[in-house]
């Protein structure tokens, strides 16, 4: 695959910032029916002043999601989070980008979907962390992230319109910058909008004294967290009467990225999205209708940044390369029944393709080579889909929702081929050539081809019974179908099988093509406190609980030739089908402390949230559950335009830890910053110290530390690490509209 260059402008751009944010005026006449009820009370949704303050200091679109409650993320990427809600993460939610169902195509989930979108070009994001409704989505187990890109502006009735927005940002550790730039031109029926963003960081540094072990570093940087990241999106729309047309093309170009928790990095990926969508108004309701596409171009490697042997030289390449294809048409329509009801239905197709194989190289002494190995060879993982919903408003007080869907999930893959299938190498080499002529003739000999036919159901109702307080209550099930990696990778060698890993832990994984889908049944309670114009108080409260059968799990030793598992090490696993449940709680609250003439106002803000997660059928505790963690903040509005907060966040230690993956314990911690903004209707400056005191602590749900070190054998790099949080960082941005 051929180097791309980043364009001129994305130059130019790199030298401004990740701040921008687009006019969200309102397209069409949106479509209402009288007597339905306002947003569930666990739907958050973030524009306007929260979107912009939840995107400082972030390069990273999963991070804006954290003050969010129920919502934690797992650490990947710089730019690559994978966000958890109530436990369940990465292909167990459903995330959606500008309508478009995103998959990680890498054997790493380096590329996750929110991962395509930066946060200079998110205009809004609506996150369900409780029951969704089966027209939000399919193939997925808990909540909903929507995010959506700056919509189209168009000019008054026989007016042009010329408007844009630059944007810079520093942050003092990893010496990270950031730009974008946002130009529109329209008229009253067409609009053209082009957007670029760049971002690049060096590693970062953790609070504290972080020594780990390994070489190549200096003391307290953090290996392998370095990126550099660069997005362009070309956005033109066509408007007439009621209806309107837009056609969005992205290309994103990623020469690197360093992830602290896998035993590689990416040395490259390419993404080109292509997605025409078309909304009308008619006399019957509104009908959506859309077709994308999403080509990915992605590679690793573990011979970059700090991963160096023992002697201080660089590792021996082993590049990893992945290609993927991803088509779909999505079609929904809204029809008013009546005053009191509308009903929702709709469809989906989706085709993925995806190739991933790992070429031979040279003077490897047989050990990666002289075959190319076939990781994935033609996998195709291919969805169909219908859904029904009905929402009733019973009385002034009552309001029902009730949604069927089913789909047709498809999963396939061709036979594979291992690096060495022959005795012609070395004898130290011989036992890995036997174990991958004994994977791969296993593997070629099943059969690969899957099907499975799932249905979700969703049945709640709201009560509201004065402006002062509201209620949710119902039931969901869901179901999430295994995804290619999960079911279609077979190798048990350990150097091959911890290339295949995206919760990053550390250990090597393999396969398994009876894997039975997921189905989880959620039941949740929502209330909602507050003052009639939730302006003085407020006070929301979720618990839930989850039960999912065939929960894809990891065991030890299923297969007889499987070495055995040991404690305080890494270890080979397999995807297995096993029974968890998960249940905890959500809090959060303001309340407003009053006013002076001079200091403004006063507002505290405070959240919390609780998971627990256990495997029923094992009796251990499931992987990389956030333990339980708040933020309590001040914050000051000073004038029209000034906000400034003081914020502590609090997260106990972890001790619920899985047993089969030997995740590492991490310690309690408490963190404060100091933020400030002004914010008008041109100009936006962002302030602030995170981590004040430079506190030393792991993150929750950052995994096992890899960043340095040799990284290729199973226990090459000492278990017990864990992925250090960042240090004392003073950042600043600005933004200009013009």
């Amino acid at each position: 695959m051929n180097a791309l260059k980043i364009t001129p402008i994305a130059l130019v751009a790199s030298l401004m910032i990740s701040n921008a944010y687009g006019q969200a005026a309102p397209i069409l006449d949106t479509l209402t029916v009288t007597g339905i009820q306002d947003a569930p009370a666990t739907q958050t949704t973030l524009t306007g002043k929260e979107l912009n303050q939840s995107r400082v200091n972030t390069n990273n679109t999963a991070a804006m999601l954290l003050n969010i409650p129920g919502v934690s993320m797992y650490t990947n990427g710089g730019v690559s989070g994978l966000t958890s809600i109530h436990g369940l993460a990465d292909d167990r939610i459903a995330v959606k980008v500008d309508g478009m169902d995103l998959l990680s195509s890498c054997p790493n989930h380096m590329n996750s979907p929110l991962s395509y979108i930066s946060p200079s070009n998110v205009a809004s994001v609506k996150v369900i962390t409780g029951l969704s409704p089966v027209s939000a989505g399919g193939d997925s187990l808990g909540g909903v992230v929507s995010v959506q890109s700056l919509p189209p502006v168009f000019a008054n009735k026989g007016e042009t319109l010329q408007q844009g927005e630059v944007g810079a940002s520093y942050s003092s550790n990893a010496s990270a910058i950031a730009g974008n730039l946002n130009i529109t031109a329209a008229g009253d029926e067409f609009s053209a909008n082009y957007t670029v963003d760049s971002a690049k960081a060096g590693n970062y540094t953790a609070g504290g004294n972080f020594k780990p072990a390994g070489n190549g570093i200096s003391p307290s940087t953090v290996g392998a967290s370095k990126y550099i990241a660069t997005n362009q999106q070309l956005s033109l729309a066509w408007k007439k009467d009621n209806h309107l047309v837009e056609f969005k093309t992205s290309y994103q170009f990623v020469p690197f990225e360093g992830y602290s928790n896998q035993r590689m990095d990416m040395t490259k990926n390419i993404g080109a999205q292509f997605n025409l969508k078309y909304t009308g108004q008619y006399d019957w309701g509104q009908l959506e209708a859309q077709a994308y596409n999403h080509i990915v171009n992605h590679q690793m490697d573990d011979n970059v940044g700090a991963r160096t042997n023992a002697n201080g030289t660089p590792q021996m390449q082993m590049p990893m390369l992945t290609a993927s294809a991803t088509n779909g048409v999505n079609v929904k329509g809204t029809l008013p029944l009546s005053e009191t009801a509308l009903a929702r239905m709709g469809g989906l197709f989706q085709t993925y393709k995806l190739n991933d194989w790992w070429p031979a190289v040279p003077g490897s002494m047989g050990m990666m080579g002289p075959n190319t190995m076939q990781n994935i060879n033609n996998g195709t993982r291919d969805r169909a889909g219908l859904f029904g919903e009905l929402e009733q408003q019973w009385t002034k007080e009552w309001m029902g929702l009730a949604g069927l869907r089913v789909e047709q999930v498809a999963s396939n893959a061709g036979n594979v081929q291992p690096y060495s299938n022959t005795n012609s190498i070395g004898m130290g080499m011989m036992s890995m050539s036997t174990d991958y002529r004994r994977d791969s003739n296993a593997f070629n000999a099943q059969q690969h081809k899957q099907t499975d036919y799932n249905w979700d159901l969703t049945a709640l109702s709201r009560y509201k019974p004065d402006d002062n307080q509201n209620y949710e209550a119902g039931y969901s099930r869901k179901t999430r179908s295994p995804n290619l990696y999960e079911r279609y990778t077979w190798s048990t060698n350990s150097m091959t099988s911890i290339m295949n890993n995206f919760v990053g832990d550390g250990n090597g994984y393999y396969g398994n093509v009876s894997l039975a889908p997921e189905v989880a049944n959620t039941f949740s309670f929502a209330s909602d406190w507050h003052d009639a114009n939730k302006e003085r108080w407020g006070f929301k409260t979720n618990p839930y609980y989850t039960y999912v059968s065939n929960y894809i799990d990891a065991v030890c030793g299923s297969a007889a030739y499987t070495a055995p598992c040991k404690a305080n090490q890494f270890n080979v696993l397999q995807y297995a089908n096993q029974n968890a449940q998960l249940y905890g709680i959500d809090l959060s609250g303001f309340t407003a402390l009053g006013s002076h003439p001079q200091l403004g106002k006063f507002q505290l803000n405070a959240q919390g949230s609780y998971t627990r997660g256990q495997n029923v059928t094992a009796g251990t505790n499931l992987y990389n559950i956030m333990p339980l963690n708040g933020t309590v903040g001040l914050v000051q509005y000073l004038g029209a335009h000034w906000t400034n907060t003081i914020q502590g966040q609090f997260v106990t230690s972890k001790t619920n830890v899985n047993s089969v993956r030997n995740e590492v314990a991490t310690g309690g911690y408490s963190l404060f910053a100091l933020r400030s903004s002004y914010d008008d209707k041109k100009y936006r400056v962002n302030l602030g110290i995170e981590n004040l005191f430079n506190k030393l602590y792991a993150l929750p749900q950052g995994g096992a530390y890899l960043g340095q070190g040799p990284s290729m054998g199973m226990n090459s790099v000492p278990w017990g690490v864990g992925v250090a949080g960042m240090g004392r960082t003073f950042y600043v941005s600005a933004n200009m509209k013009f």
